[in-house]
């Protein structure tokens, strides 16, 4: 039997992973303990999600937190070899709320990450393991760029080699990050010594601004899912910092979930790859309230918040192109205008009542 184990399994990507992948395997097991609503509140519930992928016949769930290694080993005890693919998406995503609870931060994103490579070392050592973590690893370093302001964002200087493609994985770590950055890195970096020391086939995913349809986007973290759910309900969407002119790329995550499938099935153990939207998928604050407005008719109510984010950087483009050379048949199937509008028909779809701590104002 061939199994996959998602950790996150009630989330954006790993509820996108249940999806992709029970067509692909003999049994999807789904590792989530419900602490995203804990974190975010009733807004940040991923309850729905989980109804979706427990609807789904080949799916199991187990309600296990990934910082209890006991109960991780027993479940991969269970399933042994028959593991397969290991795609461990659980989290906690925000460095604001991480600003204020570390401890609970390290935990769950660096512990976790170990715990679950720790299980899969014991007992299913030939699976391979697909690891999310972020671009928030490289801290402010973006910001030492040359930038240059324009109307409505950050740019990066045209002669710069990141200029046409973005940010590749040759730039350096360094410079300030918040605690959700460390814990994440710490994750990052275990999981490449458990490829390069102890051969396990892990992969790494460095990923930009990640959403989707089924994105419980917060305050603190999903810009794209909050402005969606704010101006669908009425409520004010908060602009915080630079301008609002800081500038990212959007990823699908069905399309960040089709790169686990490709490096699933020609793993390079160890490697590093960037995962974003790049060029195409690349907008400032400013541009993402303009074409949404634009595609759906509907307002974005918006106030101005002065003072950015820690070590939140102005520019982020992402340079998907190594692992497009490593993996040549993967192209993103959803540009930021498909995105955009599948997640505005999904909350525009939810019942108000699901919209707790979105207040109107």
């Amino acid at each position: 039997m061939d199994v996959v184990v998602v950790t996150g399994s009630a989330g954006l990507v790993g509820g996108e992973a249940v999806r992709a992948l029970a067509s692909r395997f003999d049994l999807v097991v789904g590792v989530d303990n419900g602490m995203r609503r804990h974190l975010f509140g009733p807004a940040g519930s991923v309850a729905e999600n989980l109804a979706e992928v427990e609807g789904i016949p080949n799916y199991r769930h187990h309600r296990v937190d990934v910082r209890d290694e006991s109960a991780l080993t027993a479940l991969f005890g269970e399933y042994g070899t028959d593991v397969r693919l290991v795609v461990h998406a659980a989290g906690q995503p925000s460095g604001e709320w991480a600003a204020g609870r570390p401890v609970v931060d390290l935990n769950v994103n660096a512990v976790g990450t170990v715990n679950v490579l720790e299980a899969v070392r014991r007992h299913c050592p030939e699976a391979v393991v697909v690891l999310t973590s972020t671009t928030e690893v490289y801290g402010d370093v973006p910001d030492s760029l040359p930038l240059v302001e324009t109307g409505t964002r950050w740019e990066l200087d045209p002669a710069h080699p990141y200029h046409e493609h973005g940010v590749d994985e040759s730039i350096r770590l360094g410079g300030n990050r918040t605690f959700h950055g460390v814990s994440k890195l710490a994750a990052d970096l275990a999981a490449q010594t458990y490829a390069d020391l102890l051969g396990l086939r892990v992969g790494v995913f460095r990923c930009g601004s990640v959403t989707g349809a089924r994105h419980a986007g917060v305050e603190q973290a999903g810009f794209l899912s909050h402005l969606v759910r704010s101006a669908v309900r009425g409520a004010t969407f908060p602009v915080i910092g630079h301008g609002g002119k800081q500038v990212r790329d959007v990823l699908d995550a069905r399309d960040l979930v089709e790169m686990f499938w490709h490096f699933y099935r020609d793993p390079r153990p160890g490697e590093v790859y960037h995962a974003g939207g790049g060029r195409e998928g690349g907008t400032s604050i400013l541009e993402l309230i303009a074409r949404y407005e634009y595609l759906t008719g509907q307002e974005v109510r918006f106030e101005y918040v002065p003072r950015h984010r820690f070590a939140d950087v102005r520019w982020w483009i992402t340079d998907n192109r190594k692992f497009r050379r490593d993996y040549p048949d993967w192209r993103p199937a959803h540009d930021l205008a498909d995105t955009l509008r599948s997640v505005h028909e999904r909350w525009v779809d939810v019942d108000p009542t699901g919209l707790n701590g979105l207040s109107a104002s």
